[in-house]
């Protein structure tokens, strides 16, 4: 039950987040997260880096928010999607795949009145986040590989020769889902 807690609070919290129109509750927000961070001892720097990497998503929305709604609404835009990009990391650290289908499978309890199975939307859900990291690194070894085979990564040739990086992606897609479908098979989840 305290797995679904700390769902809800975590929905509570970015939902509330997209609420704020004060510069002060942000910075109160963003101190609240360093001092969580610190609490739950989470690596800090870590947070940022990912923060980093997610600036060109960040700053692209926040400069259409500046164009369509003005400066000062688009400043505070990036600001959430930092807020809530950094409350989502410790959230990701403390919630494993696992518990994330214990929460959803409790959550849609309720769904059995209309028979429809929570416990299989639950272990889809846990399935399809557990293959965001499988992709991430399947990926970084087709680049990997290309760049050893002489062939430069850019969005020309990704464009160009599309193929290249995605017959082997989605052959290693394939052969992972029946790996894991085998998996399930012989642990009785599948009929």
């Amino acid at each position: 039950m305290l797995y679904v807690i700390e769902f809800l609070l975590f929905l509570a919290y970015t939902v509330f987040v997209f609420f704020i129109k004060s510069y002060s509750i942000i910075l109160l927000l963003a101190i609240f997260n360093i001092i969580l961070m610190i609490i739950l001892k989470e690596n800090i720097k870590d947070a940022f880096i990912l923060v980093l990497k997610l600036m060109p998503f960040i700053i692209f929305t926040s400069v259409i928010n500046m164009i369509i709604t003005g400066i000062s609404y688009g400043i505070l835009i990036g600001l959430r999607l930092i807020l809530v990009c950094n409350m989502t990391y410790i959230f990701s650290k403390k919630m494993t795949p696992q518990r994330l289908e214990y929460v959803i499978e409790t959550l849609l309890k309720p769904l059995k009145i209309i028979k429809i199975d929570s416990r299989e939307i639950g272990i889809m859900l846990c399935i399809g986040i557990a293959f965001i990291p499988i992709i991430q690194r399947e990926i970084s070894q087709i680049k990997y590989s290309l760049n050893a085979k002489g062939f430069k990564i850019n969005l020309i040739n990704v464009i160009k020769r599309p193929n290249y990086i995605l017959a082997p992606l989605i052959t290693s897609v394939i052969k992972r889902v029946g790996e894991i479908e085998n998996s399930l098979l012989s642990k009785g989840y599948v009929s």
